[in-house]
């Protein structure tokens, strides 16, 4: 099933609608919030001892509907017409994409990753609602900021200290052993590099890994898209901890992909124009290649030019 975009009112950036100064409608589904914290809240903002709570809306839509025009929800990150981010709140994120048919669900991959007890921390869901072809994802926010936005001002002993916690991550993630190409529940998993140009049918992942050459017999947990903007660190490096974000990529892959997607993919570049933009990715995969990890990205890009 290809699924249907829509670029006029019924855009995925307006698919959250205010109603009232605190009140939400997405979909069928309602976000209320409250001046006071309660029990049986979605969750809590202890910042300003309010709550949040997400209810099914009522059959009869509310007469006012408006864009969001209030200081407790803002837009954060729209990528073209397939997700958006609102920030809701001091705690919240909301994350809004539109559905990839028996694709495996963010939400079930992070909770996977949380059962390994990984060495880095991960947001914690507040809550996971679908509706038609959309869904809407609600997470914790982590602390810190992003690498992207850190990175500018980091020393040179911080920037290889961070090259080398990702590559660290990398490794222990691969020790997460999967049985196929596949996310952790065993549907598909949302990588559009490995399927040829115009291409929509995620089942045909394998078939991409066989013809670029990579190990196929074994598969391992990687995160997909580990570029600076999904890497969260201290406001000030002290302890080093970091944090990793946005897991709708993430499953089990043919060794050989690790390395080989920090070669091919522009979208783990760094964002700030003032620094050699490939910097990130081209450090990693370099320190990935001295680990061990295998580099198939002439093959690969052999690949892309004849699909």
């Amino acid at each position: 099933m290809v699924t249907v975009r829509d670029w006029g009112d019924g855009h995925i950036k307006n698919s959250l609608k205010q109603t009232d100064s605190n009140t939400w409608l997405l979909g069928r589904f309602m976000l209320n919030r409250s001046p006071y914290p309660s029990d049986t809240a979605t969750w809590n903002d202890e910042t300003d001892n309010s709550s949040y709570t997400l209810t099914t809306a009522p059959i009869t839509k509310p007469p006012q509907l408006s864009q969001p025009d209030s200081p407790y929800i803002s837009l954060v990150h729209e990528a073209g017409d397939a997700s958006v981010i609102w920030a809701i709140g001091s705690v919240a994120l909301c994350k809004i994409r539109c559905i990839e048919k028996d694709v495996t669900p963010e939400s079930v991959t992070l909770d996977y990753v949380q059962r390994q007890q990984p060495n880095f921390s991960t947001p914690k869901v507040l809550c996971h609602l679908f509706d038609n072809n959309r869904s809407y994802l609600f997470l914790q926010r982590l602390p810190g900021r992003t690498l992207d936005r850190a990175w500018p001002s980091l020393i040179e002993r911080w920037r290889t200290y961070y090259v080398d916690t990702i590559v660290a991550i990398c490794e222990e993630m691969a020790n997460w052993r999967g049985e196929r190409l596949s996310g952790v529940d065993g549907q598909n998993v949302f990588e559009p590099y490995l399927l040829p140009r115009g291409e929509k049918d995620y089942n045909k992942l394998h078939a991409t890994c066989w013809e670029i050459g990579m190990d196929c017999p074994r598969f391992v947990f990687f995160h997909a898209d580990l570029g600076p903007a999904n890497i969260i660190v201290e406001d000030n490096p002290m302890s080093g901890s970091v944090g990793i974000i946005d897991f709708e990529q993430a499953g089990f892959f043919p060794p050989g992909w690790i390395r080989t997607k920090f070669r091919v993919s522009p979208g783990l570049d760094l964002s700030f124009a003032t620094h050699t933009p490939t910097l990130w990715r081209s450090n990693v995969q370099k320190a990935l290649g001295e680990r061990g990890f295998k580099d198939h990205a002439y093959v690969y890009m052999e690949w892309l030019e004849k699909s």
